[in-house]
């Protein structure tokens, strides 16, 4: 097993490990330090069917359900309610999976629900020649490099992350009774690490509590440039049988967009974390009490 850093932020590739077999206890515990230290680990050239993927997401935890929009009912839901198909390929002029087309702004997986998963395994099936990459940011750097009066301001603070859609209402706000929301804390702990990430994303958080409006919207959009520099990020040019994992509790990702006449198609699990969601201290700062 070769680890190689992928950009000087985040990520690294593993080699020299065929996972379409059982890995030992060892090689398992190998990955999760690597995981746990560059946050998103790539293998490529895996030829994964769904009961490899399967078995190798099992080694991280408990599989995940995917929440799937109802007018899915074909090839995604046949798959599982585990599976997730990131797909704009249609049938019958409808789409087989979600996600389907363009660009989509950072966000991480499932922060909306009070447990978010921890981990999302993303495996490549069919990408177009050209775009549909995914842009990963380190959430400790973005952490770590905030103005102190910042981490002073958003100290002990929590936002509010919205699962939303289409449920906004006429006044540009999300609709609290459909759209699932958690208040998450701004300043996330590692539970493994210790180490504390920027918890918000532009695709995803809606306000910081506490905060009036018009402070919280100036601080969010502060927070979602500073985030997003490309000082922090590692861009992924897909090829068909990569495989990826991320850690959803201390990185954000994008996707760039892609011509709507070539076929995507990703298949998606992710792992259910054990810990529940703790409140960091702001980097360099050892003490967490709202303003």
């Amino acid at each position: 097993m070769e680890i190689v850093p992928l950009s000087e932020a985040i990520g690294a590739e593993i080699r020299g490990l065929d996972l379409r077999q059982p890995q030992d206890a060892a090689t398992v515990a190998a990955i999760n330090d690597a995981w746990h230290e560059h946050i998103v680990l790539l293998f490529r050239g895996q030829a994964l069917g769904l009961e490899e993927h399967t078995q190798f997401a099992g080694y991280f935890g408990e599989i995940g359900k995917h929440m799937r929009p109802k007018a899915i009912r074909n090839e995604a839901a046949e798959l599982g309610p585990n599976v997730m198909l990131v797909s704009n390929i249609r049938e019958n002029g409808k789409p087989i999976g979600s996600l389907p087309d363009g660009e989509m702004m950072f966000h991480s997986d499932t922060p909306y629900r009070e447990q978010p998963d921890k981990a999302t395994m993303l495996f490549a099936m069919e990408v177009p020649s050209v775009g549909g990459h995914t842009i990963f940011a380190n959430s400790y750097m973005a952490a770590e490099t905030l103005p102190e009066d910042v981490k002073r301001r958003l100290a002990g603070r929590k936002a509010v992350h919205v699962f939303e859609y289409g449920a906004v209402t006429k006044s540009g706000k999300f609709d609290r009774e459909s759209a699932p929301h958690f208040a998450q804390p701004v300043f996330r702990k590692h539970p493994v690490t210790g180490r504390t990430a920027l918890y918000v994303s532009e695709l995803m958080t809606e306000e910081i509590v506490g905060l009036p409006e018009a402070e919280s919207r100036e601080l969010l959009d502060f927070l979602f440039a500073h985030q997003s520099q490309a000082q922090f990020c590692y861009e992924h040019v897909w090829q068909p049988d990569d495989l990826l994992i991320w850690d959803n509790r201390c990185s954000i990702h994008a996707r760039t967009d892609f011509p709507s006449t070539e076929r995507r198609k990703l298949r998606r699990l992710t792992v259910i974390d054990e810990n529940p969601v703790m409140m960091g201290d702001p980097p360099g700062q050892t003490e967490v009490a709202a303003e």
